[in-house]
C-alpha cells in the first residue's frame, strides 16, 4: 500500500489524511498564532473528467490575460530572466467568475509533465482598492481546490502536493494575485482543470482567527497541456542517508521544476520527538538533502523548501523523494550537477 506523505517546508507539515492535516494545523495555530498557508490534498486515483462545462464571464481581467505576455504574470514568481522559456511553455487562460462583488480571473498557467502553476487575479467589481488588510500575508481563502485529470500507469496510484499564496504587487492595490502550485507524483496532469475558491478571508490578529470579508464561491475551468521539457538523468548511484546506504532512483529536471528520489532498505525511521513533525517518517523526509549546482558557481538548496513524498514500493523498502517548482527559471544547460545526501552527481 502506498503512503504518500505530502510535504511543504513553508508550513512545517507533512500530511496523508484529514486527521494528519487537522493535527498539524492545530500545532501551527498553537505555536505561531497566525494563519498558515494550507497545501491541498489530492485523491490517490485519477479524477473523472468534468461532466459539464459552465459558461464563464470574460471580463476586463480576462481580456488583460488574453493579451498580456505570460511572462508578465509570472515575473513575481520566477523573475524577469529567461522570459522566452516562460512564454514558450506557458499560455494565457483568460476565464473569470464573479461573486460577492469580486471577479476572479485565471490569468495564465505554466507547467511540465509533473507540475502546474496557475496565477489568478482578484478585482473588485466597483474598481475600488483593497483596504481590508495590511498586506498579502493576512489573506486566505476558506477553501481552495484545484482539481484536474491525471494520467497514471502506476500500480500504486498517484498523489500530489503543493501550496497556494497571495501576491500584492499592485501599488494602487486594485489587483491582487493568487497563486496555486501543484506537483503530481506518479502521474501527468492534463485535460480539463477546475479551480474552486470559497470565501475570501483576512486574518484578525486581535481575535486570532480568520474573518470572512467576501462570502462567495468562484469556479473557473480551463484546459491543461504542456510540452515535455523534463530530462531524466542516469540513476543507480549509492548515497548515505541517515547512516545507511541508499540508491538514487530518480533525477529529473526541467527549466521550472525537479524531482529526486532515493530507495532504502527500511520501512521505519526513528522519531526524535520534534513537534514540527508528526512521526519519524515525516522527520526523515525533511532530512533528504538536495542541492543543485549551476555552471556559474551558484548552489541552490532544493531540499529545504521543496515538497516531497514517501512510498513503500516493495516489502522492506522505502522510497523518499523531494520535488517541486523552482522560484526562478533555470535552463537545463545551466545545470552542472546535483548533490544528493552529500554525493555529487553530474548532470550530463
Amino acid at each position: 500500500m502506498k503512503h504518500q506523505y505530502e510535504y511543504r517546508k513553508a508550513m512545517d507539515s507533512i500530511r496523508v489524511s484529514e486527521e494528519w492535516e487537522d493535527n498539524m494545523i492545530q500545532k501551527l495555530m498553537n505555536t505561531e498564532n497566525q494563519a498558515a498557508k494550507r497545501s491541498r490534498r489530492f485523491p490517490r486515483l485519477g479524477l473523472a473528467a468534468a461532466a459539464a462545462i459552465a459558461c464563464l464571464t470574460i471580463g476586463a481581467g480576462a481580456a488583460e490575460a488574453a493579451t498580456g505576455a505570460v511572462s508578465d504574470f509570472f515575473a513575481p514568481l520566477f523573475g524577469t530572466a529567461h522570459t522566452e522559456i516562460i512564454d514558450s511553455i506557458g499560455y494565457p487562460i483568460g476565464v473569470s467568475d464573479s461573486a460577492a462583488g469580486i471577479t476572479v480571473t485565471a490569468d495564465a498557467i505554466i507547467g511540465d509533465t509533473s507540475n502546474v502553476c496557475v496565477v489568478f487575479s482578484l478585482r473588485k467589481d466597483d474598481g475600488s482598492a483593497w483596504t481590508e488588510f495590511p498586506d498579502k500575508s493576512y489573506l486566505n481563502f476558506e477553501d481552495s481546490t484545484l482539481d484536474f485529470d491525471v494520467v497514471s500507469d502506476s500500480p500504486n496510484g498517484w498523489g500530489a502536493h503543493g501550496s497556494s499564496w497571495f501576491l500584492d504587487e499592485d501599488p494602487d492595490r486594485k489587483v491582487i494575485r493568487f497563486v496555486e502550485q501543484r506537483t503530481v507524483e506518479n502521474g501527468t496532469p492534463k485535460g480539463r482543470a477546475k479551480e474552486v475558491l470559497k470565501n475570501l478571508c483576512v486574518w484578525d490578529d486581535e481575535a486570532q482567527k480568520s474573518r470572512v470579508i467576501a462570502k462567495g464561491k468562484w469556479t473557473l475551468r480551463f484546459d491543461m497541456g504542456f510540452e515535455n521539457l523534463q530530462k531524466h538523468f542516469p540513476v543507480g548511484q549509492t548515497v548515505e542517508f541517515l547512516d545507511m546506504p541508499a540508491t538514487v532512483t530518480d533525477i529529473t529536471f526541467s527549466p521550472i521544476a525537479f524531482r529526486v528520489a532515493i530507495l532504502q532498505d527500511r520501512t521505519e525511521f526513528a522519531y526524535s520527538g520534534d513537534e514540527r513533525y508528526l512521526d519519524g517518517n515525516s522527520e526523515a523526509l525533511d532530512q533528504l538533502a538536495v542541492i543543485l549546482k549551476l555552471r556559474d558557481g551558484r548552489e541552490i538548496d532544493l531540499g529545504y523548501w521543496a515538497g516531497g513524498g514517501l512510498d513503500h514500493p516493495a516489502d522492506g523498502q522505502t522510497e523518499l523523494n523531494k520535488s517541486g517548482l523552482f522560484d526562478e527559471i533555470i535552463p537545463l544547460e545551466d545545470m552542472e550537477s546535483v548533490v544528493v545526501c552529500g554525493t555529487e552527481i553530474p548532470l550530463r
